[in-house]
């Protein structure tokens, strides 16, 4: 099993209304979600990139991503922006579309030594309290922002599936870890998620998790507002 991030300034209408493929149409394809972009801010509300969308992949095999990369429609569009397959090593809930255990799936990768890693939070969020939710991850971009050891992130969102997620990468795994049990984002964790509620633990959105990833190809670039930085290399 192996994972997929696409990200291409597609223009406004593509962005927010992508369909995802499915894997009749995506031989090897076992879960996509596609969401418009938006970039981190130290402001109280998201700032959209109109124009800028994301799909995230769960796919058989390295095979299955390159084909529809080359082959279907959406695939094409989006090579047309920056494409990174990676390997699972680190999972905490269940990845949207996919019922395989992905703790089980992340135990088959060591965990990074050294390199850069992608880290991926995407779940669906509960109606009555995305005001609430909002406020809390404000102050997470605003960590975000601040941190070391950061490459490049970007907000996701897809307000008709009421899916919502964030893609970061980093220098190392371990620039991730630190990110995670400090500051903002580990007093979200002690106030936000409770596990006899709900299973994938958080009170905020439901149906997702947090992912941790390697790279194991990447290919393309993003300029304009919030590019991925020209000489960042994912992959020895």
């Amino acid at each position: 099993m192996l994972f997929s991030v696409h990200v291409a300034d597609s223009g406004v209408r593509s962005a927010l209304t992508r369909r995802p493929p499915t894997s009749s149409e995506a031989p090897g394809l076992l879960s996509a979600c596609t969401m418009a972009c938006g970039p981190f801010t130290p402001g109280a509300m998201p700032s959209p990139q109109l124009g800028r969308e994301a799909m995230l992949g769960c796919w058989r095999d390295a095979e299955s991503v390159e084909r529809f990369l080359s082959d279907h429609p959406t695939g094409r569009e989006l090579s047309t922006g920056w494409n990174t397959t990676m390997e699972l090593f680190r999972s905490v809930g269940v990845w949207p579309g996919v019922d395989a255990d992905m703790n089980a799936e992340a135990a088959k990768v060591s965990v990074p030594a050294d390199g850069p890693t992608v880290a991926v939070t995407i779940g669906r969020f509960y109606v009555g309290k995305l005001i609430r939710f909002l406020r809390v991850n404000a102050a997470l971009e605003e960590q975000f922002l601040t941190a070391p050891n950061v490459i490049w992130g970007t907000g996701l969102a897809n307000p008709l599936k009421r899916m919502v997620g964030t893609l970061t990468v980093w220098e190392s795994a371990g620039a991730a870890e630190s990110y995670m049990r400090n500051g903002a984002h580990a007093a979200a964790v002690r106030e936000h998620f409770d596990y006899g509620k709900d299973p994938t633990g958080h009170t905020f959105v439901t149906g997702g998790g947090f992912f941790g990833f390697r790279p194991v190809a990447v290919s393309g670039s993003l300029s304009g507002r919030n590019p991925f930085p020209a000489g960042a290399r994912l992959v020895a």
